[in-house]
């Protein structure tokens, strides 16, 4: 009861900021207390002590009241670790903290993005995250990414924030209050999550830019691991920040992109593709979920310890004890002797610690360097402690074939040609797609039924269970936690996650707790949007929906200098409670707002109710078939025709028919890995790249770089994906900040006389327009490029910047095609598209290659 006291009060110690902000009055009982007894900068503590007693039991309230004065609390030793652990959190903050109470409702939090700067790169200015909850609706109109990104200085001018704080803090206590059990960390962290990822920690410092949450998480982490050190320790825990209390855990799974994209597509396998490919990316994101919350559990530790986990890496902060190393070490072991056995050692799981004190958190970058070493090290000698493993040979195990998709020997049964773990893989991809909720089982038994029916990893004794929304879905939860050691619902890219709470059975409460995560999970399914059910939309019918060429666009995309952007980026303030704070912005985009954007590309399973539909949409006509009883169906979808616009009366009327075109196969983390109708795929490229640097306040030292491939359907999707990592490769080593597509490299932007992608495709639109309106030929267009190639001999892609930039001032420098061009420029009637014409050609004939493939692909 001690270790569970000293979590929450850890976790609530400041939720008394929040409520202070609100303006409420505390009753008189608190007007005995003066500075010594709440300590200096402490005042926020009675609003803590008075929201707590409410709902929780006085001790918890009494370590929260006294975390800045622990002397005066009820235990002098848990006082004195919630205390230090809050100052570790934000180490850069001790005695900072100055100004006026009413200065805080005048703050808002800046955005951390605004405050990173690395390569000589300007600060740009700062922008501030708009007070309000954590959400995100599927809406046609990214309300919610409006809602939350960052906002300039001047719109935020003059403001009294106190309505704002009031409006959250009712909405708060209203689901505290309809909470059945409150005793849950789990279902608390995540509700503190959604109210408290806007608010400014201390909002009268110099940077307002630590979220409340990720302080508040932190300091519960930080406070957990002192408490098990000095539980486990023989040495005594001290106050000074000098002892080396804390490690911080990196794992990283390597060999990543070989397992998801060692997959063939054989005739007989082509109609599963798209799931396996998309189930074995979610393996991955699982299994990589799973080993950080089995740390979690065989550490002693809480969620709030796992710093970040997504992208195939986690980041864990414990105590530095014996025991903790020990059993991290047996942990690494086991997974790794699985990954041989289970995966012929293609997938490897490099752990590795830093032990580190109170100095080394608030200067956590230095820890991310060290740490990032050490794993690249431990990458360099794989299974090193498992050679008799990797090496032996089991002549008892007869395989009769080799899976058709995955090349790896298998027990065959009846005539299938499909391994158990690439069907495995299909189940999942096919269940997770546009799924509402995630559930997530613990249990070290063997004997339960759910196991089978889930993904369920035995050598950590998690499992996962994706489910859509229905009315006996509480119920099954109940019979599932009958057999579960514990159970996390997890709501899907919703915030209100509590549905279900009050609906599970009394008995079982205690096992169960909520929450919610973000999964970039879209994927085209007529049977969401339509009385059709389980009929998901094939790759072959993405690229059939493509406009002209029928073919399928495969985008790979991450951050640039991610690396020095978390070790460096922040200059001298990057305490932990910081870098947390940018880790769930940064995952925030690729993990949830990526859905938005993908929800915008779109055809419809119906269009009956635009009255004038026949002039509006094309027609496509696809064979569908059901997952579940193998039956092919001829469907016809809808795809609004190219210029047409709907009215906002048409798009609500349509809105429950429309089919996403996008399949996400892996987002999250920073990066994503996305395929669809080719023409959608690029267009989609440009306005998640245009969505990110909102995101990112527009900081120049913040960027993306991108490779697009675009295939036949019937490519094998393993070597296409892998061709577009090529691509994003190719766009790096150029400089970064590029994208790489129809053979060309490119700047996101135009700088000076060097166009860019944006301006590029500005003018593909432009001649698609006139071609498609007969104002120019596509013989014209096709003549562009071909004055062009005459002119230039192309040596293939650049392989770093000096040589890209080399390249570019030759193409600048080409003026042989010129005579020719105004010559080939007679052939359009209307003078004042020639003259157009005759001005953007001369700039847009270097990339030229780029808007005759467009043209070309699109005018079939």
């Amino acid at each position: 009861m001690e270790f569970e006291n000293l979590k929450f009060s850890a976790l609530l110690h400041d939720i008394g900021k929040f409520y202070q902000r609100t303006g409420a009055s505390l009753c008189s009982d608190y007007e005995k207390y003066k500075v010594e007894d709440f300590g200096t900068n402490g005042a926020h503590a009675k609003w803590s002590h008075e929201f707590i007693s409410n709902y929780w039991n006085k001790k918890i309230a009494n370590l929260a009241f006294y975390h800045h004065n622990p002397n005066k609390s009820y235990d002098k030793n848990l006082g004195s670790i919630i205390q230090v652990a809050d100052h570790h959190s934000s180490g850069e903050r001790i005695n900072l903290e100055k100004g006026e109470h009413n200065e805080v409702l005048k703050t808002l939090l800046i955005s951390v993005f605004s405050e990173i700067s690395i390569e000589n790169n300007k600060k740009c200015n700062e922008k501030y995250v708009p007070l309000t909850e954590l959400r995100l609706d599927e809406s046609r109109d990214n309300e919610s990414f409006d809602d939350l990104k960052p906002q300039n200085e001047e719109k935020m001018s003059g403001w009294n924030l106190k309505p704002e704080y009031n409006k959250l803090w009712n909405k708060f206590t209203k689901e505290i209050n309809g909470l059945s059990k409150k005793n849950d960390f789990n279902t608390i962290l995540a509700l503190l999550k959604k109210y408290t990822s806007t608010i400014p920690s201390a909002a009268y410092v110099s940077k307002s830019d630590i979220s409340l949450f990720d302080h508040s998480k932190t300091t519960a982490a930080i406070a957990t691991s002192r408490y098990l050190y000095k539980r486990d320790s023989e040495n005594k825990l001290k106050k000074t920040v000098d002892d080396d209390v804390y490690i911080i855990i990196n794992g990283d799974i390597s060999g990543i992109q070989n397992f998801i994209f060692k997959v063939s597509s054989p005739k007989e396998a082509q109609s599963g593709m798209s799931k396996r490919l998309r189930g074995r990316s979610l393996y991955l994101t699982l299994l990589c979920d799973a080993i950080a919350s089995h740390i979690v559990e065989e550490l002693e530790l809480t969620e709030a310890n796992i710093l970040f986990c997504g992208g195939g890496r986690f980041t864990i902060i414990g105590p530095n004890t014996d025991k903790a190393k020990n059993k991290l070490s047996e942990i690494k072991d086991t997974i790794n002797k699985e990954f041989i056995n289970k995966f012929n050692a293609e997938l490897y799981l490099a752990l590795v610690l830093e032990e580190c004190n109170g100095e080394d958190l608030s200067q956590y970058g230095d820890v991310t360097r060290i740490l990032s070493n050490k794993l690249a090290e431990d990458k360099k000698h794989k299974f090193i402690d498992n050679l008799e493993d990797v090496f032996s040979l089991d002549d008892e195990v007869k395989y009769e074939d080799l899976c058709s998709v995955c090349g790896n020997p298998y027990e065959k049964k009846d005539e299938e040609t499909i391994c158990d773990e690439c069907k495995s893989h299909e189940r999942l991809g096919q269940k997770a797609a546009n799924a509402d909720y995630m559930i997530k089982i613990y249990s070290k038994e063997n004997k339960y039924k759910f196991k089978k029916k889930c993904t369920f990893f035995e050598k950590l004794n998690i499992g996962y269970l994706f489910k859509n929304e229905s009315s006996n879905l509480a119920m099954k939860i109940d019979e599932w936690a009958i057999d579960a050691d514990k159970i996390e619902v997890i709501k899907l890219n919703n915030t209100d996650f509590l549905t279900l709470e009050g609906k599970v059975n009394d008995d079982l409460r205690d096992k169960i707790s909520f929450s919610f995560s973000f999964l970039g999970n879209v994927v085209p399914n007529l049977g969401r949007y339509s009385e059709h059910k389980y009929m998901p939309l094939y790759f072959e019918h993405l690229a059939k929906i493509s406009r002209g060429s029928d073919k399928l666009g495969v985008l790979k995309m991450d951050v640039d200098n991610l690396g020095r952007i978390f070790s460096e980026g922040l200059s001298d303030s990057v305490s932990i409670s910081r870098i947390s704070t940018l880790s769930s912005q940064m995952d925030m985009f690729f993990s949830g707002f990526v859905n938005n954007i993908a929800s915008q590309f779109k055809v419809y399973s119906n269009v009956n109710d635009i009255e004038d539909w026949k002039s509006k949409f094309k027609d496509i006509k696809l064979e569908l078939q059901d997952d579940f009883n193998d039956d092919v169906e001829t469907v016809t979808i809808y795809k609004l025709k190219y210029g047409v616009k709907l009215s906002p009366e048409e798009e609500f009327n349509l809105e429950k028919y429309e089919i996403p075109t996008i399949h996400i196969n892996y987002s999250g983390g920073d990066d994503l890995l996305v395929l669809g109708p080719y023409d959608d795929i690029i267009l989609f490229a440009e306005e998640l790249r245009n969505k990110f640097k909102e995101w990112t306040c527009n900081n120049p030292s913040i960027n993306l770089s991108a490779g697009i491939n675009i295939v036949s359907p019937k490519f094998p999707i393993g070597k296409a994906a892998i061709m577009s990592e090529d691509y994003l490769e190719t766009s790096k080593s150029c400089g970064r900040n590029k994208i790489t597509l129809f053979g060309e490299v490119v700047n996101w932007d135009s700088t000076d006389n060097i166009k860019g992608f944006e301006d590029i495709f500005e003018f593909c639109r432009d001649l698609e327009k006139n071609c498609e309106n007969k104002n120019i030929s596509k013989g014209f267009v096709y003549s562009m490029l071909h004055l062009w190639q005459n002119s230039y001999e192309s040596k293939g892609l650049a392989s770093n910047p000096d040589k890209w930039e080399e390249d570019v001032v030759k193409r600048l420098q080409i003026k042989r095609y010129v005579p020719l061009f105004k010559y080939k420029l007679r052939l359009i009637k209307n003078r004042e598209l020639k003259e157009d014409i005759d001005k953007k050609g001369l700039k847009f004939m270097p990339w030229i290659k780029i808007p005759v493939s467009w043209i070309s692909l699109r005018m079939r």
